[in-house]
């Protein structure tokens, strides 16, 4: 799961309501489309497409962040937005228009980018998170703490945000593996990796993990996605089938660049990395 860490709270696909318990909502969802925005020298204007899929009014707003993925100390994913004016921020100069906007139920909107960079920007890339607002009109909720059948008004918020890149020059990526772990648990083994980016742009591809037996048939595979911008280590857990152990086994990841949901054209390329092979280790009691 996919956590947002920053000043102001937004989850991807996510609602919140600061009232509790309440049966009945219906949350504003969004729409966007494409999910990842590419910028260049050559290219600094881009667009999104925003979408209100409900029946109802929603007023949408659109703001932009310093922010990249990364892990916490747990290795859930996470992404920390700030107002930072950390060095590979494009944050700053990139601007969205219109940044406010109404749209009535199944209406799109597109709304436009463009990077301004200051001058004598050094080659490399740049990141920003763009995040998409949705507030609901206001609406009858019924308030299952109340027996007097009660209604009270709401306003349902939601936020989708997606990763913006500014690239100039020649910018090529890499990953290279560290402190590679499995651990056998009951029905699964759990695996830490220390992953770091390489080159001047974010690795963004795909992990491919092979479970194998100690006779070397394959017991399980999975592919995760992920994004590489500095460091992180993330964790995993494969599940393994009905009846099998994890004595004896070993486990084989390999990254690549290789994702299937974003165009190639979008992803800076990388060879894929080398096979790394260990024996799963049981858990300490």
């Amino acid at each position: 799961m996919l956590r947002l860490v920053g000043t102001r709270a937004a989850r991807t696909g996510a609602a919140w309501c600061a009232l509790g318990k309440l049966a009945g909502a219906q949350v504003a969802g969004i729409g966007v489309d494409p999910h990842m925005i590419v910028l260049s020298p050559a290219r600094p204007g881009g667009e999104i497409t925003v979408l209100n899929p409900h029946a109802s009014r929603a007023e949408f707003s659109v703001d932009l962040r310093f922010g990249f993925a990364t892990t916490d100390s747990s290795g859930r994913l996470t992404v920390q937005l700030s107002e930072s004016t950390d060095s590979a921020s494009a944050a700053g100069w990139v601007t969205a228009y219109p940044a406010r906007f109404t749209l009535r139920g199944g209406a799109a909107r597109t709304v436009r980018l463009l990077a301004q960079p200051p001058d004598g920007l050094a080659d490399g890339e740049y990141w920003a998170r763009l995040t998409v607002h949705a507030r609901d009109e206001q609406q009858s909720v019924l308030d299952t703490n109340r027996t007097d059948s009660a209604t009270v008004r709401v306003a349902m918020e939601s936020a989708t945000v997606i990763p913006v890149f500014f690239r100039k020059g020649d910018v090529h990526t890499g990953v290279t593996i560290g402190a590679f772990e499995a651990t056998a648990a009951t029905d699964a083994i759990d695996l830490r990796t220390t992953l770091t980016r390489t080159g001047t742009s974010a690795f963004i591809g795909v992990a491919h993990i092979i479970v194998r037996d100690s006779a070397g048939r394959t017991m399980a595979t999975t592919d995760r996605q992920i994004a590489i911008y500095r460091s992180m280590r993330p964790r995993w857990s494969i599940a393994l089938p009905a009846g099998t152990s994890a004595l004896g086994c070993s486990v084989s990841l390999q990254l690549s660049t290789n994702r299937r949901d974003v165009p190639r054209t979008l992803l800076v390329q990388s060879a894929p990395q080398e096979t790394v092979v260990v024996a799963v280790r049981q858990r300490a009691p």
